[in-house]
């Protein structure tokens, strides 16, 4: 009797071939018909709005390019927290040729003399990507950080600019006016040469 099931066994496995070919064809020419439902869907939208513009005309005499690092430590009744912050910042420090007005400028003889403005801070970026920060807290003022959405970052990346410019100045990175005047005046032979005048900054 076994041998002659053979024959219906051998047809009973052949139909169950046949019923999962028959559905993997179905499968891919489902998902060739319709794309869009078996694969992710992107929809980004990007909005640009120009808050203000105006032309701009910097002399700059010191670009810096360093990494600050915000060491802070906070505690009080309810608890501690630490917080360490970190970014590569760029500089660029200067003059704003644009403040200089006509009284500014004067001439006596063959020489044309030039009062630059007082340097300050024409710019202040920070690369993307190199911020960190790693924080260590204890229970309450972990939970209120929580609750503030981030708080304690967001206290060190405002103290971001004003550390900066408190360890450029430390170090004596922002050259003051007597300084640019000086670096000026040494490159006025050439651009005596290119102007055809000779000029004096002061």
């Amino acid at each position: 009797m076994k041998f002659q099931d053979l024959p219906g066994i051998r047809m009973i496995n052949g139909l169950l071939w046949m019923i999962i070919l028959a559905g993997t064809a179905i499968w891919i020419v489902a998902n060739s018909l319709a794309p869009t439902s078996m694969k992710t869907v992107v929809d980004e939208k990007i909005t640009l709005s120009i808050l203000r513009s105006r032309p701009m005309l910097f002399l700059v005499t010191r670009q810096i390019r360093t990494q600050i690092v915000i060491d802070h430590c906070e505690s009080n009744w309810i608890g501690q927290w630490r917080g360490v912050l970190w970014a590569n910042v760029t500089i660029s420090h200067g003059v704003d040729v644009n403040e200089i007005k006509a009284n500014d400028i004067r001439r006596e003889g063959e020489v044309v003399f030039v009062r630059i403005p007082e340097p300050r801070l024409l710019s202040f970026s920070v690369e993307p990507g190199s911020i960190g920060f790693m924080s260590k807290a204890t229970a309450a003022p972990k939970l209120q950080d929580l609750l503030d959405g981030g708080g304690h970052r967001r206290q060190l990346e405002n103290r971001l600019h004003d550390q900066t410019m408190a360890f450029a100045k430390e170090h004596d990175m922002l050259p003051n006016r007597s300084q640019i005047v000086e670096q000026l005046n040494e490159s006025a032979a050439d651009l005596a040469k290119i102007a055809g005048v000779r000029i004096r900054f002061e």
